[in-house]
């Protein structure tokens, strides 16, 4: 692993690139697709949003067949998975969504250090067990917003350190 291989890394949202620790908000993955309508065809074969998915439909008219889309899946507005919380739960998940963001922050450079020199990753390491704990909580949270299998299966978008799913 030499330098050389930093060209590897692109900016995000090209395939082989990291989404930056700005990408993971409270407004999750759906806001982000309709915002960037071209990405929502890479989630049309995942059960992330089934909506996406183009349906064929057959009709006959008189002696005429035609089959055509339903519809164009980057037209198909998507819904948050997190919606019409509290006052304590968005505090709850934002003090959660804050957490996952530095640590993902300071993975995600380990990971791009790696890259440049080729020196192994040192990802963050727990200093307590409840911060792990609070860390587990804030990827589940994470997870409902921006579900990193399907991420990982619709897109090639580099997940830089082991999360878990």
């Amino acid at each position: 692993m030499a330098a050389s291989t930093v060209s590897t890394l692109q900016s995000f949202p090209a395939p082989g690139s990291i989404p930056p620790v700005t990408f993971y908000n409270m407004l999750g993955l759906a806001n982000w697709l309709n915002l960037n309508p071209t990405y929502k065809n890479n989630y049309a074969s995942t059960q992330t949003f089934p909506y996406l998915y183009p349906q064929y439909y057959s009709t006959i008219f008189s002696s005429v067949t035609s089959t055509f889309y339903g519809y164009n899946p980057q037209n198909v507005p998507l819904s948050a998975n997190v919606t019409n919380l509290s006052q304590y739960q968005a505090l709850k998940y934002n003090t959660q969504l804050h957490l996952f963001q530095r640590i993902y922050a300071i993975n995600s450079n380990a990971y791009i250090n790696y890259i440049s020199t080729g020196k192994g990753p040192f990802y963050y390491n727990f200093i307590t067990y409840n911060e792990k704990n609070d860390y587990n909580a804030a990827v589940q949270l994470v997870n409902k917003l921006y579900p990193f299998r399907d991420m990982a299966t619709a897109t090639s978008w580099i997940i830089p350190f082991p999360i878990s799913m």
